[in-house]
């Protein structure tokens, strides 16, 4: 073996130790850059007024969704907001964006949120009204996970569902 061949092996190991270096750092660059993305999705349940009181509301069962809800201003735009934000999370899981371990995160309050009684007249009314128009509901993402998981019931995708006959709210 000549010295070329040695200086080339030693050239080549070193190389390769180089690259495993920059790729573990990579990974841990990565790693942290997820949790702080984790944190700021969390971070914002906590923080933002808006979804907060509608957070508040269905943890204690308060009635929101009734006949004058459409058209009553800051609460409708609290609802729309804090549907749109887990929506948004849902969104980013079925695109693989969110971990189902980082899902975990948001996973009991969405289910909450899923299973609120006003949550789901407003989510049927929603997309009832939206079938009409043949367009997809505004937190679809939101829906499709109550649907895999199970959360809402067939009656909610039947438009005469007796179950929703009083909730009635928009015209579909």
């Amino acid at each position: 073996m000549e010295i070329s061949d040695v200086i080339s092996s030693i050239s080549l190991a070193v190389t390769i130790i180089g690259l495993a270096f920059a790729f573990f750092q990579w990974r841990k660059s990565n790693s942290i850059k997820r949790a702080e993305y984790i944190n700021e999705l969390t971070e914002k349940v906590r923080s933002d007024e808006d979804i907060r009181a509608i957070v508040y509301r269905i943890d204690y069962n308060e009635d929101w969704y009734t006949a004058g809800f459409h058209g009553s201003g800051e609460l409708e735009l609290q609802v729309d907001k804090t549907l749109s934000y887990f929506s948004y999370i849902c969104y980013l899981k079925s695109m693989k964006v969110v971990s189902k371990k980082e899902f975990s995160f948001f996973e009991y309050k969405i289910n909450r949120i899923l299973k609120d009684n006003n949550v789901q007249r407003y989510l049927f009314n929603l997309y009832h009204f939206s079938r009409k128009d043949n367009t997809s509901i505004s937190f679809n993402y939101l829906l499709e996970y109550g649907k895999e998981k199970k959360l809402l019931t067939n009656d909610f995708f039947n438009k005469d569902s007796k179950q929703y006959q009083d909730y009635k709210y928009l015209y579909f």
